[in-house]
């Protein structure tokens, strides 16, 4: 759920008193209209059945197939970017490059394991969006195939590559571990490279066409409804009207 930026959150024990929310301790919240809350309750308190299938109801869309290749964000002192020739440099936007990040170094999706046979049992590997409740969405990847002459060929996750990669490259640091969602990059539709972190929120452009667009509209569809607030639009400003003696 998205809340207002910067805006302090409280927990209130609520009742559910003839057909209204009241305080648990008496009376009711003097809540302001439009006010948004999260509602946690045991699911067996939910009546209507179809509802709770509805909400409750496990999915999940392939967004990346078996192969896909992903880029892996490191900090190499010994490796600097400047090295490498203008055409291999891969395009990333500025503001989702990690700070200290020097090289790029290319993984791919590879075949699915075993717990994953059951889950997505329609695809032998990729890279996969589920939602989780109604407010979130993580990833779920199959095994990372390591770089050609990689000591060990295959990770279990995107984060075990991570700290994989980073012991053989990043020797400086004490620890290797790291946020796979902002260290890792896929491929978009325009040519650009980003972050997983968006893919996951959905909150970067839903350009037609991209594969954000594509993993939100198959899971909306699937859903029902809209899981994603729709990006609001840029408005306008208007020029100033002639008439009115401003020149």
């Amino acid at each position: 759920m998205r809340y207002g930026q910067g805006s302090r959150r409280i927990s209130l024990p609520m009742q559910r008193v003839n057909g209204q929310w009241e305080f648990l301790y008496g009376g009711d919240v003097p809540l302001r209209d439009g006010a948004i809350a999260d509602l946690v309750v045991n699911m067996d308190s939910i009546q209507d059945r179809d509802f709770l299938k509805l909400i409750s109801q496990e999915l999940s869309v392939e967004v990346l197939p078996l192969g896909a290749p992903l880029l892996v964000a490191l900090s190499d002192r010994g490796y600097a970017l400047q090295q490498a020739e203008p055409t291999g440099m891969p395009n990333i936007p500025l503001q989702y490059r990690p700070p200290g990040c020097t090289r790029f170094v290319t993984v791919h999706i590879g075949p699915k394991n075993k717990r994953q046979n059951d889950l997505f049992a329609e695809d032998e590997g990729g890279l996969w969006l589920r939602p989780i409740g109604l407010d979130r969405c993580e990833l779920e990847c199959s095994p990372i195939q390591m770089p050609e002459g990689f000591p060990k060929k295959v990770a279990q996750s995107p984060n075990h590559a991570f700290t994989m990669l980073s012991e053989q490259y990043e020797t400086h640091r004490l620890s290797h571990t790291g946020n796979a969602y902002t260290h890792f990059f896929y491929p978009e539709t325009d040519g650009q490279w980003l972050p997983l972190s968006v893919l996951r929120d959905g909150v970067f452009k839903r350009a037609e066409r991209s594969l954000i667009d594509q993993a939100w509209r198959q899971l909306e569809e699937k859903l029902g409804w809209c899981h994603l607030p729709p990006v609001p639009k840029k408005s306008i400003p208007k020029r100033g009207n002639r008439d009115s003696g401003d020149e």
